[in-house]
């Protein structure tokens, strides 16, 4: 079996690359956004400096804001930390602060822990400028209020991508539509694997190319997935 090469639309983790560089592949990296952070708006977190608070943090980048900003929004020793994934949880224990971690992208049991543990505190949702509307029709059910706060930004990059790939790893249905926007195909004889519904949903109906969905959301176990998919097609 030939030596594959696996075009990843995302910068990747340390771990991630580490595991990949092991592996009898060949791959790149290009993400289609570069990301800009938000400076906080101080007056606003002014009013709850003193108090504990629910936090709750829908990606590594959000996560990354609030370790950077933590000194300036009056995070405190009895503030409790939400997330969604292992990597997230990784850079929020930076703050020495408890760290509930739900399912990968399961909204209801994240919200339910949430609400769960809430005694009236003030709960603040961070995100990027694409926010995630179940967590919020959630909250608005069960009449928890809550403070959305933007903290960064996805810019789309043009790239162009030069040469033929055996397999394209999707990470969201914006990083196709870059991908698509920038003049890119995928090789026609070659498999797109995404990591959620949606993504899916967006290479159906922008490629021809068989498609496949992966139960790992979380970025390693699906670029594990993606390489043992790609490999049992290819033994038969």
């Amino acid at each position: 079996m030939k030596t594959p090469v696996f075009f990843i639309a995302e910068k990747l983790s340390k771990v991630t690359r580490q595991w990949l560089q092991k592996q009898q592949i060949q791959y790149i990296e290009q993400p289609f956004f570069r990301i800009e952070y938000k400076k906080p708006n101080l007056k606003f977190f002014e009013t709850m400096a003193n108090s504990r608070k629910q936090w709750i943090i829908t990606s590594v980048y959000a996560a990354h804001w609030l370790v950077r900003f933590q000194s300036k929004i009056g995070l405190t020793s009895n503030d409790l930390l939400y997330c969604w994934s292992e990597k997230q949880a990784d850079i929020l224990r930076k703050l020495h602060l408890p760290v509930s971690v739900s399912s990968y992208s399961n909204t209801t049991e994240l919200a339910a822990t949430v609400i769960e543990q809430n005694q009236g505190e003030s709960v603040l949702l961070l995100h990027g400028d694409k926010l995630h509307k179940e967590i919020s029709t959630i909250f608005s059910r069960f009449y928890i209020p809550y403070s959305e706060v933007e903290v960064y930004k996805n810019t789309p990059i043009e790239q162009f991508v030069n040469g033929m790939f055996d397999a394209y790893l999707f990470f969201s249905p914006a990083g196709i539509d870059s991908f698509k926007a920038s003049g890119n195909f995928p090789n026609p004889s070659s498999v797109v694997l995404a990591n959620e519904n949606s993504t899916a949903r967006e290479a159906w109906r922008l490629f021809t190319n068989k498609v496949y969905l992966s139960p790992e959301k979380e970025e390693l176990s699906f670029v594990q997935y993606a390489i043992k998919r790609w490999k049992e097609e290819h033994e038969q």
